[in-house]
C-alpha cells in the first residue's frame, strides 16, 4: 500500500479504515476467511431488489433479535447446511422443525436460508 497511488491520494481517514479492515481480514482463520468469500458470493449474485430487501427488511429483524434466538436460528441453519434444496424445503415447511419459533422468525429462517442456498430455477 506504501507504493499504490491510488492509496496514497485517499485522505487519511479512509487509508485508516482501509488499514483496520485488512488487519481484520488478517487475524481471520482460513476457514472464516472463506465463509467471507461465500458471503460476498452471494451478495453478489443478488438482484438489486434482494439487496434491498436485506438492508431494509431482514438485516434490521436480524439486529432486533435477542442473542439467544439468533443463535436458535443459527443451529436451525447449520442443520440446514448441506442438505439438498428439496430436503431443506421440506424441513422449512416440517411444524416440528419450526417449533418453538415465532413466525417473524420462521421467515428469518426461510429467507436466511434462500440467502445462501438461492432456489434452483426450474
Amino acid at each position: 500500500m506504501h507504493n499504490n497511488e491510488r492509496f496514497k491520494s485517499l485522505p487519511p481517514k479512509q487509508q485508516a479504515q482501509i488499514r483496520q479492515r485488512l488487519q481484520q481480514w488478517n487475524r481471520l482463520s482460513p476457514d472464516e476467511r472463506e465463509v467471507m468469500r461465500d458471503r460476498e458470493q452471494a451478495w453478489e449474485r443478488m438482484s438489486p431488489e434482494q439487496r434491498q430487501y436485506v438492508r431494509n427488511e431482514l438485516l434490521p429483524r436480524w439486529q432486533q433479535m435477542p442473542p439467544e434466538r439468533r443463535q436458535l436460528l443459527m443451529g436451525r441453519l447449520h442443520t440446514l447446511r448441506g442438505m439438498p434444496e428439496a430436503d431443506r424445503d421440506a424441513q422449512l415447511n416440517d411444524p416440528k422443525f419450526m417449533q418453538g419459533l415465532s413466525p417473524q422468525e420462521q421467515q428469518t429462517l426461510r429467507d436466511l436460508d434462500h440467502l445462501r442456498n438461492p432456489p434452483s430455477a426450474q
